[in-house]
């Protein structure tokens, strides 16, 4: 039970990450300008563009891409670290479903990302599709898990999430602009 809890723990900051990635990574390829990142692990992580001429870009950037990077490495890895295979699994289904639920639910009830998308122009009913989807594929990969065919890692494993979620951690309070209020 520890470990899985350690590896939710990896999987929140592991997720704020690779979001907010998708986020650069996009509002970089269509010509913004970063202002500052935030990945305090106490809060909800956030990247703030000084201008950017493609708004919508950016502002899809951190679901999609970070669906796509955030679910997408821990499911490679899974397939050449089997040992690994039950946490890697787990991370990308949070990733998967952290994601779907935040700009899916934003169809309804648009805060943050969702807010900013509606605003832009998506419609809410892509909101809403980008949710299922997220949501059917985190289902997916789950599966094996609930089958049993992907086993808990020792104890021993546990580890390697605590001192990487540590790390997450320590760089995001250190090296990355703190929220005002």
């Amino acid at each position: 039970m520890v470990g899985v809890l350690v590896t939710l723990a990896f999987s929140w900051l592991y997720m704020q990450w690779t979001h907010e990635l998708g986020h650069i990574i996009a509002g970089l390829a269509s010509g913004a300008t970063i202002e500052r990142v935030i990945l305090d692990p106490r809060t909800f992580s956030m990247t703030q563009f000084r201008s950017t001429p493609h708004p919508l870009i950016a502002a899809w950037g951190g679901p999609l891409l970070g669906v796509i990077i955030g679910a997408g490495i821990p499911l490679l890895l899974s397939r050449v670290l089997p040992g690994f295979r039950f946490s890697l699994r787990i991370i990308a289904a949070f990733v998967l479903l952290a994601n779907g639920l935040y700009i899916g639910l934003g169809a309804a009830y648009p805060v943050g990302d969702a807010q900013s998308l509606i605003m832009f122009g998506s419609p809410r009913w892509l909101l809403a599709v980008f949710g299922i989807a997220s949501m059917v594929a985190a289902r997916r990969t789950l599966r094996p898990v609930f089958e049993k065919q992907a086993q808990p890692e020792p104890i021993k494993y546990t580890a390697v999430w605590f001192l990487m979620s540590m790390a997450l951690a320590a760089v995001g309070l250190f090296l990355f602009e703190m929220p005002t209020t």
